[in-house]
């Protein structure tokens, strides 16, 4: 994992509160797929990339063991405090060397994160690893996009404008391949032939728009401008974001007062390793 911009415990603790779960109709679209295939329950899932462990517990229902894997070790420490669930484990590993067996697990997944990989190992990784006919499974969301009768389309243009102007020159190209590019470029052409793309799932999420503030910490722009620039201007870019999200609203209440539904879309890329 060439790039590690999630590693500080204050990013981690961000990244655990204020990232999105993933849909359950996304996990049960990957395991219908994946169970065409293979045995029910499967056996073994590993998350590469799990950050906080969101996308690790959510497929605690549909597999006997569940390991999720971070680079990070305050990732994997916040991941291990957050857990629920006593089939899933956590494990500090890059996604290039995976902690398993030739053919030993049915799922691979990973979300929001192979864009921080070196694809080519990972694949190769992946590969070995998965059992005949198991699945690997890439998705990831993009920008939040507030839901109101009269601003929405003004209030999604302040993220936007965040993002691609006032953070301009943090952003790593990674970065925009999964929220502007949906894992299209080359490089994330998946190594199976039985495979598919779907873009049909959403999760909505109600936040303050003190917590939709907290979100938008968690970027990897948002933490290298804070790096080169200092909290101080940090802070200013935070708070100017609040204050013109609130006047967009025409309202006088705080950011931790005023509440927002935001509506996260996530694409999913799926690959069938053949059976032999």
């Amino acid at each position: 994992m060439a790039n590690r911009f999630f590693e500080g415990a204050a990013h981690a603790a961000a990244y655990a509160k204020f990232r999105p779960l993933p849909p359950i109709s996304l996990v049960e679209r990957i395991v219908s797929f994946a169970k065409e295939t293979q045995a029910e329950p499967l056996t073994g899932a590993a998350d590469v990339g799990c950050g906080s462990g969101q996308s690790t517990e959510i497929l605690s229902p549909y597999v006997k063991a569940v390991t999720g894997l971070d680079v990070s070790d305050a990732q994997v420490l916040e991941a291990r405090k957050l857990s629920k669930h006593p089939n899933v484990s956590y494990k500090v590993s890059p996604a290039e060397t995976l902690p398993f067996p030739d053919k030993s697990l049915s799922l691979v997944t990973s979300c929001q994160a192979c864009h921080w990989f070196d694809m080519p190992a990972f694949y190769k990784e992946v590969d070995r690893i998965l059992v005949p006919g198991g699945v690997l499974a890439l998705y990831g969301y993009l920008f939040p996009k507030p839901i109101h009768k009269d601003y929405a389309d003004d209030l999604y243009n302040l993220i936007d404008h965040l993002y691609k102007e006032q953070l301009k020159g943090y952003i790593h190209q990674g970065s925009k391949e999964v929220y502007l590019g949906k894992y299209g470029d080359e490089k994330y052409t998946l190594i199976y032939k039985d495979q598919l793309r779907d873009e049909s799932h959403y999760v909505d999420k109600t936040a303050t728009v003190a917590e939709l503030t907290g979100y938008l910490t968690s970027w990897s722009g948002f933490q290298n401008f804070r790096a080169k620039n200092g909290d101080e201007a940090a802070q200013k870019i935070l708070e100017t974001f609040q204050d013109r999200f609130l006047k967009t609203l025409k309202v006088t209440t705080a950011p931790e007062e005023t509440s927002i539904d935001l509506r996260f879309h996530y694409f999913l890329l799926m690959g069938r390793k053949p059976l032999e």
